[in-house]
């Protein structure tokens, strides 16, 4: 327990399935209008779909600019020219758009980069170039010739080692500068990736020793009977290890306790080697020190010890450019700016509004604004379900728009339908119909397709009830809810009910759905789910004490009830997540806090058969892990094969991360009766510290 406390309110550590990344719309734009961000520094990876976002985005500036005149230089600045610049600059000159490409280094660096003969897929197979692009995949050096043809033949204009120095906003436009010359555009768009920042592990002789410190792996065979130092616990840093060992004495240094990130193939080839003899392994350990002929590394909290080097690789990733993007002044998703603030004031005062309106809370007497129309109009839910169906049906059809790829994704199809429709048929039944024809005891209703431990609607305030039919019926109606119907939907369907048809987690997976990429991510934020368990526990105990205690007879519920009715009912159901839906996603309550979803769990984790799987063919894209509502961490086992439920994450089944996998990497499986490869340390082959 002190552990998780710990990890609760400790550092918060995203890891590499979380990268962080720009603020972007669909469009691609930026928060400063008329500056877009495409290619990997969005997010967006692989050469087919960095390029077709490259010719969407030079699309969208064309429809733009028809009609406009400007003095500008240019009409657009692509600056980075990789996959994605050299996609919208072809396009933008297709489109007889005046445009300029500018690059730090060469034209496609990255794919130059690359190790010597490295094979390179055009995937996804089913979707096909936009903007006349014709390639055919092979090796980095084949693809390179096929990409320097089209920039050769189609005459682009591009400035390669010219580096962007600022780009400022003025009116009608940009003013750019480069350490070469200055100019103006109407548009810009930037497309500059992270390789060509590579991160540094900043200790001393880095500077005096620069000639002997990479960060990428070209050529394997540029290096014979070297001392090398590999200092990073990911793929990469595995790969390049892998490839030097057999002709070189290889040292890789990472922080890592234990090699987790990387793919289970890359560590089991890693421990052969070690097991040869021709490699060591230095985990839970940091380079300390670059000198001429030897490097320092401390393992532990050990003393620093020297080795022999010739060659240090350090392979601990790139970041972004953070400096001049601060300076362009593009905002980060998680970066909280004044405005951030006030909007989350704001929000939170709105949706406090409506719901203390809907509860007679203060500043609101009950039936305001209503009390003199006829029948179920004076009843303030019926309004406040009507404004709820209304933004579950409006925004439904949206996101069933965006994540049915065009109708060819069924699922979440179906599952947009089935969140819509089930909201409908509650506002009409409950709000409507049982409104009108039980007036005492419609809102009872709400405890079936809420059940309990959700809603205690059913069990209590039965004081001087007389027909006991009517009473029986809605608590026996109830506890099947409860004790049979959702129990056997779980075997099958584990926490499907939360994504097809539950209201709560119905409003968070429509409305809430264009900020689901902002969910809080990481170890820290999962250890919070810990709270849901705690409140299932209180809702267990309170409804214990209106059964036996009041035997549902009675109008007062006690004081138990009243406080749990309070706190989860009105704030941690309603107000706070909701209001928070723009800033952490729209799974908090669904997520941290709900007793039900925690229940299903539960029983998800006890005899569910419902799991996701894994093929081998993850690329580490981060794009599952990164519209995971619900904060699991579906690149760790997807890039191992490795399928996950309820046994070993939090997962509800909303299909998102298989929807959006441009690999095809992960399916629903029913078969989670097979032996489970839990994503662990332990799990992982085991290596040895020296």
């Amino acid at each position: 327990m002190l552990a998780t406390l710990k990890t609760m309110f400790g550092k918060k550590a995203l890891g590499p399935s979380y990268p962080e990344r720009p603020v972007t719309n669909d469009q691609a734009e930026s928060n400063i209008p008329g500056l877009f961000i495409i290619g990997d520094i969005s997010g967006t990876s692989l050469i087919k779909l960095t390029i077709n976002q490259g010719v969407q985005t030079a699309n969208e500036l064309a429809s733009r600019l028809k009609g406009r005149e400007n003095d500008s230089d240019f009409q657009v600045a692509v600056i980075g020219c990789g996959c994605a610049g050299m996609g919208a600059l072809r396009q933008l000159k297709k489109l007889g758009i005046k445009s300029v490409g500018i690059d730090a280094r060469d034209t496609f660096q990255t794919i130059r980069d690359f190790t010597k003969g490295k094979p390179l897929y055009l995937e996804p197979t089913d979707i096909p170039f936009e903007g006349g692009w014709e390639l055919e995949e092979g090796t980095k050096e084949s693809l390179l010739i096929q990409l320097d043809e089209v920039v050769n033949q189609q005459e682009l204009k591009v400035r390669t080692y010219e580096k962007i120095e600022n780009i400022e906003k003025k009116d009608g436009g940009f003013a750019l500068t480069t350490n070469k010359d200055a100019f103006t555009a109407q548009y810009v768009i930037l497309a500059i990736g992270k390789s060509g920042n590579p991160r540094k592990a900043g200790v001393p002789g880095e500077k005096e020793n620069p000639r002997k410190i990479h960060h990428r792996l070209i050529d394997p065979a540029d290096y014979q009977d070297q001392d090398i130092l590999i200092y990073g616990g990911g793929d990469v840093a595995l790969e390049a290890a892998i490839a030097l060992a057999e002709t070189n004495r290889v040292a890789l240094v990472t922080i890592d306790k234990a090699l987790t990130f990387p793919k289970k193939r890359n560590i089991d080839k890693l421990n052969a080697l070690a097991k040869e003899g021709k490699m060591t392994i230095h985990l839970d350990s940091k380079l300390v020190a670059v000198g001429e002929k030897d490097a320092g590394i401390q393992v532990g909290d050990g003393e620093p010890q020297k080795i022999p080097n010739d060659t240090v690789f350090e392979m601990i990733g790139a970041e972004l450019p953070l400096g001049f993007l601060k300076k362009v002044g593009i905002r980060l998703q998680s970066q909280w700016t004044f405005n951030r603030w006030m909007w989350l004031v704001l929000s939170s005062i709105i949706v406090y509004g409506l719901y203390a309106w809907k509860k007679g809370f203060w500043p609101f007497p009950k039936g305001f604004g209503i009390r003199e129309l006829p029948g179920v109009l004076s009843h303030e839910s019926f309004w406040y379900s009507l404004l709820y169906t209304i933004l579950m049906v409006i925004f439904g059809l949206k996101a069933m728009k965006r994540w049915n790829r065009g109708g060819k994704d069924t699922y979440q199809t179906y599952r947009f339908l089935s969140l819509i429709g089930a909201q409908v048929v509650s506002f009409l039944g409950i709000e409507v119909l049982a409104a009108v024809f039980i007036p005492e005891h419609w809102w009872r209703l709400y405890a079936w397709n809420n059940p309990f431990p959700l809603l205690f609607d059913s069990f209590y305030n039965w004081s001087g009830f007389t027909q006991n039919h009517l009473q029986t019926f809605f608590i026996a109606g109830g506890l099947v809810m409860t004790f049979l119907v959702i129990p056997l939907f779980v075997r099958w369907h584990g926490k499907r009910f939360c994504t097809w048809i539950c209201g709560c987690g119905g409003l968070a997976e429509t409305f809430g759905d264009r900020w689901r990429h902002l969910s809080p991510k990481g170890i820290r934020s999962q250890k919070w789910e810990l709270v849901g368990t705690i409140i299932l526990f209180w809702a267990f105990i309170t409804a214990g004490i209106i059964i036996f205690k009041f035997g549902g007879n009675t109008g007062e519920s006690g004081l138990w009830h009243k406080s749990y009715a309070l706190l989860v009912d009105f704030w941690l159901v309603a107000v706070i997540p909701v209001a928070l839906y723009p800033f952490f996603g729209g799974k908090v309550w669904c997520r941290m806090w709900c007793p039900l979803a925690k229940y299903m769990q539960v029983l998800s984790k006890w005899y569910g058969t419902l799991q996701i799987s894994s093929n081998d063919k993850c690329i580490s894209c981060t794009q599952c892990s990164t519209y995971c509502e619900v904060g699991v961490d579906v690149m760790s086992f997807a890039k191992n094969g490795q399928a996950f439920d309820n046994t070993n994450s939090s997962c509800i089944q909303c299909g998102i991360c298989v929807s959006v996998c441009p690999m095809d990497v992960l399916s629903f499986d029913n078969n989670a009766r097979k032996e489970k490869k839990v994503l662990s340390e332990h799990a992982l082959p085991e290596v040895k510290k020296n």
